[in-house]
């Protein structure tokens, strides 16, 4: 600590030190600032921004629960505060507690229900909770205020299909339309159906087909004879029925493949020789991105921002989940994910297998899984990128390594069948 922040705790002006405090924010000098704001609370306890400024240095040092301490006693002095209550919610999401960030990012939005990122938080935090209606509300209530905002509209999607069956989510949205109240996010949809035409086609172009067909037929409680519409809701719906039949023709397929019970011995687990309960390989899955970074973590990687990581996942083409169940209790044991072109090329990212569960076939059985389902999107030219001591386990897997550069793989079928 420099002899200026050691004289801090000797001064007693408060405005001297609260100004000090202000410049160390403005450099970004976040832990000299909060030392200064700290110390400036211990001279006047009642002024609200030593409060607010304290918790956002202790927010950039990714100091939550301090922050949290922070962010509460200013909402405590001053409950008008917008950014205090936004802020709050963000650093109860990464303290992953999820139902105190949604009363702070409510509070926020009932003071400022213009602000974009709180109701997209708010929705965020909903969905981590599976209240899937709330959820699909408060995304609906941010596409109102930033319809270009791309992501926003695969985690609608995203709630549409978790909520219940698309029958069921029809048959609701369609009385909801009808019937919703005049402060209602679907009253605004409905007196401009425009908007709500515009988040059809939108949900359509980034292939969330279920939100698609929900908000399609939204329109036609609005406006039943919409012949665009109809045409659309008619390609989807083939669409979807196509999905829906080759999912069943392939059930029995997909049950041997993609859920295995393993009783083998585990190599991590010298107290216990078997490893308990079942193991479940599922695609597309709902994952939390606190989930993959742990595992991640857990291999030796470096921790990703999770914000960051949640974007790549929904970003990604697809990508294949296994699942360690113990009675209530899953836990991610293996991921693997592809990004693509969507028509030719797919490359293969974030292989993963947890330390206590190698061995076992599971990293080998993800990969299959994830391959098959490119080849079922028609895309056969499938690539990854290999470290040189793993090259053989992706030999095992019909990759071959390419002369130019041993760590770019290519999958070749051939070699494939031959395993």
């Amino acid at each position: 600590m420099t002899a200026e922040l050691k004289a801090i705790a000797i001064k007693q002006n408060w405005l001297e030190i609260y100004e000090l405090a202000d410049t160390y924010k403005t450099q970004q000098q976040w832990q000299a600032a909060s030392i200064a704001f700290q110390r400036a609370i211990e001279l006047d306890p009642s002024f609200f921004w030593s409060y607010h400024h304290l918790g956002d240095a202790l927010s950039k040092l990714q100091q939550w629960e301090k922050a949290v301490e922070a962010y509460n006693r200013a909402v405590e002095l001053d409950s008008s505060f917008f950014w205090s209550w936004h802020n709050l919610g963000d650093a109860f999401s990464e303290l992953q507690q999820w139902q105190e960030a949604v009363e702070a990012y409510s509070h926020a939005v009932e003071l400022d229900p213009s602000f974009f990122w709180s109701w997209y938080n708010l929705a965020d935090v909903l969905s981590k909770l599976e209240q899937w209606d709330k959820a699909i509300a408060n995304y609906l209530q941010a596409i109102q205020l930033d319809p270009q905002h791309q992501l926003v509209y695969q985690k609608l999607g995203t709630a549409f299909k978790q909520r219940d069956s698309l029958e069921q989510s029809i048959q609701d949205y369609r009385y909801l339309i009808k019937s919703c109240g005049h402060n209602s996010v679907f009253n605004a949809f409905k007196t401009k159906p425009q908007e709500l035409l515009n988040l059809a086609n939108a949900l359509a172009t980034e292939h969330q087909t279920v939100g698609a067909i929900i908000a399609y037929y939204m329109i036609l409680e609005i406006q039943p004879n919409q012949t665009e519409v109809l045409q659309q809701l008619a390609q989807l719906l083939l669409r979807q029925n196509q999905l829906e039949q080759k999912i069943a023709s392939n059930q029995s397929n997909l049950e041997s493949e993609l859920v295995t019970r393993y009783t083998t011995p585990a190599t991590h687990k010298p107290e216990n020789n078997s490893i308990a309960g079942r193991v479940i390989f599922q695609a597309n899955c709902l994952i939390q991105p606190n989930q993959l970074e742990d595992l991640c973590v857990a291999v030796g990687w470096s921790r990703r921002p999770l914000d960051k990581v949640e974007q790549a996942i929904a970003n990604s083409f697809c990508y294949v989940c296994a699942w360690h169940l113990v009675d209530d209790r899953r836990q991610l044991i293996g991921f693997a994910r592809a990004v693509s072109d969507e028509v030719f090329q797919a490359t293969l990212l974030d292989i993963v297998t947890h330390p206590n569960f190698q061995g076992q076939g599971i990293g080998k059985k993800t990969v299959q899984s994830l391959i098959k389902l490119l080849h079922q999107r028609k895309i056969k030219d499938i690539t990854l990128f290999a470290s040189p001591h793993i090259v053989d386990f992706y030999h095992q897997l019909g990759f071959v390594a390419q002369p130019a550069n041993l760590q770019w793989m290519l999958w070749n079928p051939q070699l494939a069948k031959d395993k």
